[in-house]
């Protein structure tokens, strides 16, 4: 183990935090807004990564254009989702709730399964940006790219949801609904609102997964438990929370899998002790507000 292996393994955990920390991003804001757990985020986020991994492959279209073009599109299926059936949801019992995102996440994979075969396809996509290159140490340009965008997307989250108008409306809404109605503000479009953009934020994480990953139907499974783990360990709806979050699960899978001996293989297991380990001792999570007794 040297220095250069350590800071290697160091900068491409993190580089993972950054697709962790993006398609947590738009969970972490409907969850901590509309307090609805959407198992099926990790299907838009696949669905993303098709639509990216097609425009390029079969249209030349910039990865970075894919990526929006993604995200324009998962938002707008978000928003037929949510006025389909989502908003009728909402007003049930939370277990109906759970099966009915649970379901949808089934019904989404399958078709995916039954469209396009389980075979995982790699996107032949250009560098990005230039690779870092500094005493032995290399990350490739488009793991850079993968971190830089998934900040940007946490940076955006926080920004809206803390200095603009719609983000007071949201955090509003999310604590009191029923007072927030008589105070005029219409919770069910502030819901909506924040789905379709937890919907847009997966399309352009899709994008980001196609870009260093690859792409199947089930690609979006392992990442979605990833984020909900990390919205667990930030605490609910704590933005900066699930950016320390996204950190500390990638650089812990990270390490153990470079480090020790088969830690591939069990290194997302090691995470999760840690996860659990926290919430035994903080069960609102790192960051989030403790219930008062």
């Amino acid at each position: 183990m040297t220095f250069a292996s350590v800071a290697q393994a160091v900068l491409l955990a993190l580089s993972m935090a950054g697709l962790y920390a993006a398609v947590a991003a738009g969970l972490t804001l409907t969850v901590g807004v509309t307090r609805i757990i959407n198992f099926a985020h990790g299907e838009f986020v696949m669905l993303g990564a098709f639509l990216t991994y097609w425009l390029h492959m079969r249209f030349g279209v910039s990865p970075w254009l894919g990526m929006a073009a993604s995200g324009l599109a998962l938002g707008a299926f978000s928003a037929l989702v949510y006025r389909g059936f989502l908003a009728r949801v909402l007003k049930q019992d939370e277990h109906n709730q759970l099966l009915a995102t649970l379901g949808l996440s089934i019904l989404i994979l399958n078709l995916a399964v039954i469209a396009w075969s389980p075979d995982p396809r790699v996107m032949q996509a250009p560098q990005l940006l230039p690779s870092l290159n500094v005493a032995g140490v290399t990350v490739p340009g488009n793991n850079i790219a993968v971190a830089l965008v998934g900040l940007l997307l946490f940076a955006a989250m926080y920004m809206l949801r803390n200095h603009t108008r719609y983000g007071t409306q949201m955090r509003f809404a999310s604590d009191d609904p029923a007072l927030a109605m008589h105070a005029g503000i219409d919770v069910d479009r502030v819901f909506e609102l924040s789905f379709v953009i937890g919907g847009a934020a997966a399309g352009v994480s899709g994008g980001l997964v196609a870009l260093i990953l690859y792409v199947q139907p089930t690609v979006g499974v392992d990442l979605v438990i990833r984020a909900f783990a990390i919205i667990a360990l930030g605490g609910l709806g704590n933005i900066p929370g699930a950016l320390i979050g996204s950190a500390i699960l990638a650089l812990t899978e990270g390490l153990i899998s470079t480090f020790v001996p088969q830690g591939g293989s069990w290194g997302f297991g090691i995470a999760f002790l840690i996860l659990l380990l926290v919430l035994v001792v903080r069960p609102s999570g790192l960051f989030g507000k403790q219930a008062q007794a």
